[in-house]
């Protein structure tokens, strides 16, 4: 048997809509009521699946933001116990985190939940339930976001480097870390590729310098502008070199490191690829 509150709060939700529709639980991601006679009838959807009030069905969790207005075990913190933050009526509206999330959260008005979103340098505090500065929350956002296919690899954008970007896969990174456009391209988030500077946006982000130039980093490598088996050591922004690769290597400006020339290799001199078929699953 399902609670009181949330019968009496689905009622309020099923008002008004017609016969046969389904509304959200806002108290499992898995849970929907379907609306008879102004009454709510609750619902499951099959393991494994998110109610999507507005496609009307279950769907899988990748496209279903989840909107709950009770706290979960990993995602309360302090402010769980569904007690209101400071500044918050017990009896109005209250506000909840979104698992994976920094700056969405959910705002509760009369047990249905709406999506909101804080502005820009600000997170969402779970203890105080409210909109926050950065420094006060420190919210790691997921590398690889909620809304993608954890089943497909899919290529997600650096948050600070233009020119890089990580490859998520079960919904992890795949490799150590991020990975880095050849040449000098930029990663395109409309596109999903590396392309040409002039093709992408990288708002508030800082283009990186040319993959020729030294960064001023403690200590790197960069190609020769003149052969595929030189490089260059750069320390703190100055230039050693070149420094010549082992006898029957190249040195890779997709690795950045002295390698046998393969299909997965490039050169400096071949103009830099604009796909990313570095990489094979």
């Amino acid at each position: 048997m399902l609670p009181c509150v949330s019968l009496v709060k689905a009622q309020n939700s099923c008002v008004g809509r017609p016969d046969g529709s389904h509304v959200n639980d806002f108290t499992a991601c898995d849970g929907f009521f379907t609306c008879v006679r102004g009454m709510a009838v609750p619902g499951r959807c099959p393991a494994g699946f998110y109610f999507h009030e507005e496609k009307q069905k279950c769907d899988f969790p990748w496209n279903v933001v989840c909107l709950l207005c009770v706290d979960t075990e990993d995602g309360g913190g302090e402010g769980s116990g569904d007690e209101p933050g400071p500044g918050q009526n017990p009896d109005g509206p209250m506000s909840f985190p979104i698992q994976g999330e920094c700056q969405r959260y959910t705002l509760c008005i009369n047990g249905r939940g709406f999506l909101q979103e804080c502005g820009i340098g600000l997170q969402f505090n779970p203890v105080a339930r409210s909109c926050d500065l950065e420094e006060n929350v420190r919210c790691v956002p997921k590398i690889c976001p909620n809304h993608i296919n954890p089943n497909v690899a899919t290529f997600v954008p650096h948050p600070q480097d233009c020119a890089k970007y990580y490859v998520c896969l079960f919904g992890d990174v795949v490799g150590d870390g991020p990975q880095r456009c050849a040449g000098d391209l930029l990663f395109n988030p409309a596109t999903g590729w590396c392309d040409l500077p002039q093709n992408v946006d990288c708002g508030n982000k800082t283009p990186p310098p040319p993959i020729a130039e030294c960064r001023p980093d403690e200590v790197h490598y960069i190609p020769s502008m003149d052969s595929c088996s030189k490089h260059y050591i750069c320390f703190q922004g100055t230039k050693i070199g070149p420094v010549q690769c082992a006898t029957g290597l190249i040195f890779d400006i997709v690795t950045m490191t002295c390698q046998i020339e393969s299909d997965r290799t490039e050169c400096i001199l071949d103009g830099g690829s604009m796909l990313m078929d570095q990489f094979v699953f």
